[in-house]
């Protein structure tokens, strides 16, 4: 082979080369790779995973928010349920209480020895004097003896005056506790005086006061500082019961308690009203 044709060989095979490399130029830039390739993937699979992120970010906010607010809601309900619950309880019981504690403290409030309940020695009695005698158990009284009382009251005690206007008075002969109501209104020969005074007593809205017996006398003498009761010389008491005579009667010599027995209902003494209930 001459030089001029190996010269226009190595022309053509240089000129192949480079036609080849040219397309691999052109190749290489139309399709990317190595590097490019991943970093376009993993820009995707970035993007993709922020979205994802997001989502689930979005997701689990909403879930807490969705919690946060279940929780507010049910916690507000069960306070709002737990309050009204607990304020009707309470009113409930308060009313209940109420209701049950008020009918005792009234009737404890009311109930006291004017009005009928129990009575103590210097209470005021229904008829508006004073408790000087409590019984241990009850005892016969009454104007007809037809009553069971505990109480005596003494009232107002009568200026000195005759107990009966006449001469022949007829007391009823008995001394005991009780019979006071008895002899005052069962005499029938005894008029005017200071035992028809008493029989008209309406003290108190009672009409039942009575001159007292010689013992119920007595137990108002043992009593006297409870009721007040004024003793001392020039100071007797007239009773209901009869003395020694058919017109005389007991009366209490307070000065220095002593009975007579034979003194005129005509003659003049100090009366104190009493009733028993």
């Amino acid at each position: 082979m001459t030089r001029s044709e190996r010269r226009r060989r190595m022309s053509l095979i240089v000129g192949g080369v480079a036609a080849v490399a040219l397309v691999g130029v052109v190749v290489t830039g139309a399709l990317p790779s190595g590097d490019r390739a991943g970093t376009v993937t993993t820009e995707a699979s970035s993007e993709a995973t922020a979205e994802e992120s997001t989502e689930a970010t979005s997701d689990e906010a909403t879930t807490e928010a969705t919690s946060e607010e279940t929780t507010d809601v049910t916690a507000e309900e069960t306070t709002e349920s737990t309050s009204e619950e607990t304020t009707d309880a309470t009113t409930e019981e308060t009313t209940d209480a109420t209701t049950e504690e008020t009918p005792e403290a009234t009737a404890e409030a009311v109930v006291n020895c004017a009005d009928g309940g129990d009575c103590q020695l210097g209470d005021t009695g229904p008829g508006g004097g004073i408790v000087f005698y409590v019984a241990s158990s009850p005892f016969v009284c009454g104007t007809d003896r037809g009553s069971r009382c505990t109480y005596l009251e003494a009232g107002t005690v009568m200026d000195a005056a005759p107990l009966c206007s006449n001469n022949v008075s007829n007391l009823i002969p008995t001394d005991e506790i009780g019979w006071g109501p008895y002899n005052t209104y069962q005499t029938g020969s005894c008029s005017g005086g200071t035992l028809a005074t008493v029989k008209g007593m309406t003290a108190g809205g009672q009409s039942d006061w009575f001159v007292p017996s010689k013992d119920e006398m007595q137990l108002a003498y043992d009593n006297r500082s409870v009721i007040g009761l004024s003793v001392g010389k020039g100071l007797a008491y007239w009773t209901s019961s009869r003395g020694s005579g058919s017109s005389t009667a007991y009366r209490l010599r307070t000065d220095i308690n002593y009975w007579n027995a034979n003194y005129g209902t005509a003659s003049s003494n100090y009366v104190i009203s009493m009733r028993s209930f």
